[in-house]
């Protein structure tokens, strides 16, 4: 006999579960959902997992995320260490997606914050506001480099001096995440993190 508390509601269910070859016994639930929750924990248990990944922007350091669906409990710890490996390089929306299938589960990991979106607009207001924005150029008229995978905007652009030096971590492209491995490999093929603002 087994006891686990049912999380599929805030109720939160005490059950008794046994097991009995292929089938499954379970009291205390008082709801089919219970039942269902016992009979997934004993064969398959699964969970949402919530987390942070890092960004490239000193002002919003860490992103919320979470997985937008159940994946295997056992595949948890491999799901945070692809994580770890994560830095957001552009700006994300919540529920835009942060890496398409995560460790081979089928299941994407999406933002939980629109903390990047907020960045743009506060940053285009504080500029405003002090009056030191570069009209079509960046923030002062620099043209230092910027940032490969941030979409060009001539109110929003963001010049390299207040970004994190040294950052070889993997970056978050328009079409996905990008590895720490991969980002390795296009700073070797000449491909680095930055670029310049074209004349």
């Amino acid at each position: 006999m087994r006891e686990m508390y049912c999380i599929t509601c805030p109720t939160g269910c005490k059950l008794m579960v046994e097991r009995f070859g292929d089938s499954v016994n379970v009291e205390g639930n008082i709801c089919d959902k219970g039942a269902e929750f016992a009979e997934a924990e004993i064969y398959n248990p699964t969970r949402t997992l919530t987390t942070t990944v890092r960004t490239s922007f000193p002002g919003v350091p860490v992103l919320p995320v979470r997985t937008d669906g159940e994946i295997p409990k056992g595949k948890i710890m491999d799901a945070m260490a692809a994580l770890s490996k994560v830095v957001v390089g552009h700006d994300l929306d919540c529920g835009d997606t942060v890496i398409e299938d995560i460790v081979g589960t089928g299941v994407r990991v999406i933002a939980t914050s629109d903390a990047l979106k907020r960045r743009d607009r506060q940053y285009a207001k504080q500029k405003k506001q002090s009056g030191t924005g570069g009209g079509s150029g960046s923030p002062g008229g620099s043209t230092a480099g910027y940032w490969e995978f941030g979409a060009w905007d001539s109110e929003l652009d963001f010049p390299l001096e207040e970004l994190a030096e040294g950052e070889d971590q993997g970056v978050a492209g328009k079409d996905g995440a990008l590895s720490a491995e991969e980002a390795a490999r296009r700073k070797q093929d000449g491909r680095p993190h930055i670029k310049s603002k074209p004349h």
